[in-house]
């Protein structure tokens, strides 16, 4: 465990906040998943819930008393019963409980058109602890060693940074060794209030993707208080991120810190209407001189509005708005939306002047969880838009360098993965009966990216101050990349208390642009334990 002092200036006084973060023991409440199908699985149960919160994921570990679970399968061996339905070990007496169970992936992958076979392998560990329904502690650990294709290859090979996880350990040819280490310390204080601590993902909306905050970068290490009072549910956050510097001395790969600062309120207006309101501030401790001052004490202010602040105090920071407004239309069909604010004025919509700085992004979906009343159809389709230049930012020093106060983590966005100036379409359907799982997805993108070294707004590291011009910007400007993604997978759940599923299954991934044209038809088959993002249908 370690322990960060923050020197913290704000309005003439020096303030030091303790804040605890995990880095050697990571523990992270994920015990619904963020994406995949046991979550779909055991979000229907509460779907119909009209003081549910289904935007705020993971959910605490009182939501999960609210979900069903699957049934066991009847065997007469007690070992193939214990394999099949319980915990590898658990324990449990009057105050305390303790369960551990194996984290494990072992898959096989043959993608026809580079004509080439690998390979993926995790091993790990999950434990969760209860102590007296007050004190809640899960921690997942792995370590992996995994062949990749081509278009995952390329990006862990100039970053030294694997999607969804981190830094990589080490490479030998195109086999990657990395680890994982997530979890996190629950505390209910009472009834309706509850204080996390830990390394881990948080994800806020109703769709696939997210316009607020996703699942898609690497973890990190954040502190988090949520009250759920009557048909409010609100979440502070504040998050240490890690990020590649722009310019340093030495011309290399160096990672700096900085934090992102969280509100995120979601109100349950009528037993059919649910309005969300998001605000977050992206910051570094330096100031414009490069000199140490410390983040500014009124961010972890958890009631106190961040973009004022931030404006008053005059500083480089980095400051999102969204709205968000889902609708329970029937038991089981919801409708749901995002509008993300980056920078917006309204005078300059109208003009017809395509100013640069109306940034912004719209999603619209539905969702049905039992599509024509058939008990385990679930289907989804959603729009997302995004204008250039959203999420991304200027030059800010640190100790040594210059960054950028982008919404990013690890080379990662930390919302949308195809980051800016992009329209995509989605739709997946999934079945379930039992435990058995279908899967078929299929997605359609267009991204406007960049030429001749001009920054045309897709790319959220590259500083907008690059921009190609103040005025006449146009959404999907720049060369047109076109993106194709289909998918479908049968699998088999062996285990849902560790979430252990038998795979199969192929995609489709086709890259068009102006200069290459990429395809990639790939087969898979074995077992894996479900816990994990490792989703590529973006580009």
């Amino acid at each position: 465990m370690e322990i960060l002092i923050y020197i913290i200036r704000g309005k003439g006084y020096f303030f030091i906040f303790v804040l605890l973060l995990l880095s050697t023991i990571s523990i992270n409440a994920q015990n619904i998943r963020l994406h995949n199908d046991t979550q779909i699985l055991k979000e229907r149960s509460v779907s119909s819930d009209p003081t549910f919160h289904l935007t705020i994921k993971p959910y605490t570990p009182d939501d999960l008393l609210k979900s069903d679970s699957l049934k066991d399968v009847i065997v007469s061996s007690k070992i193939v019963d214990h394999l099949l339905n319980n915990d590898l070990i658990s324990y449990k007496d009057k105050n305390f409980k303790f369960k551990a169970n194996p984290i494990i992936d072992s898959r096989v992958f043959y993608d026809v058109n580079e004509s080439s076979l690998y390979s993926g392998f995790k091993a790990g560990l999950n434990i969760k602890t209860f102590f007296k329904n007050k004190l809640y502690f899960t921690s997942d650990i792995f370590i992996s060693r995994t062949d990749f294709p081509s278009f995952q290859s390329k990006y862990a090979d100039s970053l030294g940074i694997i999607s969804h996880y981190g830094i990589l350990i080490s490479q030998t040819n195109n086999n990657y060794l990395f680890s994982s280490l997530t979890g996190e310390l629950t505390y209910k204080a009472s009834e309706h209030f509850y204080f996390h601590l830990g390394r881990g993902k948080n994800f806020l909306g109703n769709g696939h993707r997210s316009l607020f905050l996703s699942d898609n970068s690497n973890a990190y290490p954040y502190v988090k208080a949520t009250a759920n009072i009557w048909r409010i549910k609100y979440i502070w956050m504040a998050a240490k991120l890690k990020d590649i510097q722009l310019i340093n001395p030495d011309f290399e790969s160096v990672l700096y810190n900085k934090a992102v600062f969280i509100h995120y309120l979601s109100l349950n207006l009528t037993k059919r209407i649910n309005f969300n309101f998001f605000e977050s501030i992206i910051s570094n401790s330096y100031d414009q001189e490069g000199r140490r001052a410390g983040y500014e004490f009124a961010y972890f202010n958890p009631v106190i509005f961040y973009r004022p602040v931030e404006f008053s105090a005059g500083t480089s920071d980095n400051s999102l708005l969204g709205i968000g407004l889902n609708l329970r239309l029937w038991k089981s069909v919801h409708l749901y939306s995002q509008f993300i604010l980056d920078d917006l004025i309204i005078s300059k919509i109208n003009d017809g002047s395509g100013w640069w700085g109306n940034k912004f992004g719209i999603q619209a979906g539905l969702k049905s969880y039992n599509l024509f009343n058939m008990q385990g159809l679930f289907f989804r389709g959603e729009i997302n838009i995004v204008r250039p230049y959203t999420y991304s930012h200027g030059e800010a020093y640190t100790n040594g360098g210059i960054a950028n106060l982008n919404y990013g983590n690890y080379v990662q966005e930390l919302a949308h993965p195809t980051g800016a100036n992009f329209l995509e379409g989605l739709a997946q359907i999934r079945y379930n009966k039992g435990r058995f799982f279908t899967n078929a997805e299929l997605v359609i993108a267009k991204k406007g990216i960049d030429t001749d070294s001009v920054n045309y707004g897709s790319d959220i590291y590259l500083s907008y101050n690059l921009r190609s011009n103040d005025y006449g910007i146009k959404f999907l400007q720049g060369s047109i990349s076109n993106f194709i993604y289909a998918e479908f997978s049968a699998s088999y759940l062996i285990n849902p208390k560790y979430e252990l599923m038998f795979e199969t299954g192929v995609q489709y991934r086709h890259v068009k642009t102006g200069q290459a044209n990429q395809k990639n038809l790939i087969f898979k088959i074995g077992i894996s334990t479900k816990i994990f993002n490792e989703n590529y249908d973006y580009f």
